[in-house]
């Protein structure tokens, strides 16, 4: 997903004048990239907030409008105020889009495990992993069919799906698992570890 948000730059930075900032409807944030030097912006909250709501669990690229400047970012850091939950301050890296990054990628799980149909409980070890991609190659979430996972089965990253991206984490990693429920006699369903990559 791609959004695109007008920042200004700020001269603003002691915290008495970034609280002044914050009151007047604007987030303080800094845009930093390879071969240039940090930044200093603010963001109308509002209209942050409306473009973080729609890249909610979604992998999000920013397009900053500085002047007549256009940047393509990630949010790579944010801080929220730990009471309130409201955006205190923003961190916008800049992705040339021939580069290489890494990240963090959301996982979707499709389908209601046959194991959970039968009294099994799903255990979900990981939401996201991380892969290392083309910034205009990267996905925007890894889907991962579940729907013939029985008790006792798994997913692990090694039975993730292959694309134009490298996994960083372990393969042996857990990321689903499907137990039986304590106290309850479940009764197995067939299958082991299920691989999501089809055979061609």
């Amino acid at each position: 997903m791609k959004l695109d948000l007008n920042a200004e730059k700020r001269n603003t930075y002691k915290n008495s004048e970034l609280s002044i900032l914050r009151k007047k409807g604007y987030i303080p944030a800094v845009l930093y990239g390879p071969g240039m030097e940090a930044v200093p912006i603010s963001i109308i909250k509002a209209k942050f907030v409306e473009a973080y709501k729609q890249a909610y669990q979604e992998v999000t690229f920013y397009d900053l409008h500085i002047g007549t400047r256009k940047y393509h970012t990630i949010l790579k850091d944010f801080q929220v105020h730990p009471v309130n939950r409201e955006f205190l301050h923003l961190d916008f890296v800049v992705v040339p889009r021939k580069s290489h990054i890494e990240i963090d990628i959301p996982i979707h799980f499709i389908g209601e495990a046959v194991g959970v149909k039968v009294g099994g409980v799903l255990d979900v070890i990981q939401r996201s992993v991380k892969v290392i991609a083309l910034a205009e190659k990267i996905p925007e979430d890894i889907k991962v069919d579940i729907n013939h996972l029985g008790v006792g089965d798994s997913v692990h990253v090694r039975d993730l799906p292959e694309g134009n991206w490298q996994y960083k984490d372990m393969p042996d990693n857990t990321i689903v698992v499907i137990h039986a429920r304590k106290g309850e006699n479940v009764a197995h369903t067939t299958g082991s570890v299920v691989n999501t990559n089809p055979e061609i």
